[in-house]
């Protein structure tokens, strides 16, 4: 696994530990309620709660890459 790879692996396990704490109490998470949304050109729009957790210290990092990567979490 090289850096980038590793990377990629870490930002997922932290992004899913976000969204676990933050969902696994709705019980629609993940099959009715999916915490961001696709537009027809790609973009993405996260859940106001995931956004707000994403811009708390330490999780900064992850607010770009959740925008870029969030979907393909979700094939």
């Amino acid at each position: 696994m090289n850096m980038s790879d590793s990377l990629q692996s870490e930002n997922t396990i932290r992004l899913l530990d976000i969204m676990y704490d933050l969902y696994s109490g709705d019980k629609r998470y993940p099959n009715q309620k999916v915490p961001f949304l696709e537009g027809d050109d790609g973009s993405v729009i996260l859940d106001s709660d995931l956004i707000t957790e994403l811009n708390k210290g330490g999780n900064q990092d992850l607010l770009e890459w959740a925008h870029k990567n969030i979907a393909g979490l979700f094939e």
